[in-house]
């Protein structure tokens, strides 16, 4: 990437946006015909981005040494400000860097703002890149044309592996998005080519970004002629914010997430990376991982799924398989018309609750890729820590997320140590769930 202080190119924003309210009917701006827009997350006084924009604003002389501006905005925008307790207090309308400046000079230390996207920038190339967020927006601003950004875009996605740590690109749960590769993951290379973990498989391919229409698009190729290679090559428009990654495609939108791992050795019953406790090692790193951690505590009681409908990819008992059946059973249940409000559509039996939803949505430690341990793994867990009074397990039933038919489910009684199987809708408080991960 080209030197930071060498930049003298200019790059031109514009905010496009409406508002419904009536307080702003009356604005004498609403002339401007703006198009609709969202406000972004909160910029702090004093942050990064929000020194940044005052320099950018300002026309005060540079100090030796110090960078140029790299941005020019072109007015009218809109931002909003917030009080202490984060809540919006009004809206500016900015037609000048004066103007802008002098809101952001004089902003007090406990407010904050935030600025109204989509906006369209005009690189030092003179070509468009389109950002949506504040992670863009600071993209932008650091870097002044295609070249750069794609190359910032490539050190971000790739970080260097010359440290004990293990970088992946998560496909992560969303309530509203495309979830039919849940449970996958990414190891990218500095080179562009990757290895997709799924369901037990690898997967070699490549991918590169590159601007198509003014957006930054990202382009991914898995080889061979198998359906997870032929879901995976696609183009689409990338929205980056934060270590989460949306790839906009006409019928599907994707969210990756990254996630690190440090390659530190463990023993079964030390405390993991997630602050649970590891009770298997297979001896070194394959598909992504090398070791599980279970959770410290019991989760709430919930139903294993949809009493008499047959989830047949939920049906593996393996090692390494746990991850994959509980994500086929919440694409089972979120394909179902409103089932969590609606659960009769199911059966009249179900109350709309769901173990495998509960455990995806589950954070502990700033970790939220934890899932239902398959059969094989349960048995781990009962047998190298609950045999060994590790973990404050009690002796009830617990559930794995190995279906065993289209009304029940496998389950161990650490009790007996008794394989069981346990109907989907068990007695209440009868069967209890712990969430496991890999790492």
């Amino acid at each position: 990437m080209k030197n930071f202080k060498e930049k003298t190119a200019v790059i031109i924003f514009s905010l496009f946006f409406i508002f419904g309210c009536s307080e702003f009917q009356d604005n004498p701006h609403k002339a401007f015909n703006l198009d609709s827009g969202e406000f972004g997350k909160l910029i702090e006084k004093d942050s990064e981005l929000y020194n940044t924009l005052q320099k950018t604003t300002s026309k005060k002389t540079l100090q030796e040494g110090e960078a140029p501006p790299c941005v020019e905005f072109i007015y009218p925008l809109s931002l909003k400000v917030y009080d202490r307790n984060q809540n919006p207090i009004g809206i500016k309308y900015i037609l000048s860097d004066i103007e802008f400046s002098k809101i952001l000079d004089n902003l007090s230390t406990d407010q904050s703002l935030s600025i109204s996207y989509p906006i369209s920038t005009t690189l030092a190339d003179n070509t468009v890149y389109s950002v949506n967020n504040n992670t863009e927006l600071s993209i932008a601003l650091k870097n002044c044309t295609r070249e750069d950004i794609i190359a910032y875009c490539n050190g971000l996605i790739s970080p260097p592996l010359d440290r004990p740590l293990d970088y992946y690109w998560k496909v992560t749960y969303s309530q509203t998005l495309e979830n039919t590769y849940l449970s996958g993951r990414f190891l990218i290379n500095s080179n562009g080519t990757l290895v997709f973990y799924f369901n037990n498989q690898e997967y070699n391919g490549n991918w590169f970004f590159l601007f198509v229409d003014d957006k930054l698009h990202i382009n991914i190729k898995l080889d061979g002629q198998s359906e997870t290679a032929k879901y995976w090559s696609i183009d689409g428009a990338v929205e980056m914010n934060g270590t989460n990654i949306t790839i906009k495609i006409a019928d599907k939108n994707i969210k990756l997430q990254l996630i690190y791992e440090t390659k530190n050795n463990y023993k079964i019953g030390d405390t993991g990376p997630a602050k649970g406790i590891v009770f298997y090692d297979k001896g070194k790193y394959t598909f992504g991982w090398r070791y599980i951690e279970v959770s410290k505590n019991d989760l709430k009681d919930s139903e294993w799924g949809c009493a008499g409908s047959a989830i047949s990819t939920a049906r593996n008992p393996e090692i390494g398989s746990g991850y994959f059946n509980t994500a086929q059973i919440i694409n089972y249940h979120d394909l179902l018309a409103n089932y969590y409000t609606n659960p009769a559509v199911c059966n009249s039996i179900n109350n709309g609750s769901l173990l495998a939803k509960d455990v995806i949505l589950f954070n502990q430690d700033i970790y939220d890729d934890w899932f239902i341990p398959s059969y094989g793994e349960l048995e781990l867990i009962y047998k190298n820590l609950y045999l060994n009074n590790l973990g404050n397990f009690t002796n009830s039933n617990y559930w794995s997320s190995t279906e065993a038919d289209q009304n029940s489910a496998f389950t161990i009684s650490f009790k007996t140590g008794e394989k069981i199987t346990t109907p989907k809708i068990p007695e209440k408080n009868s069967t209890k769930a712990r969430a496991v991960r890999y790492f």
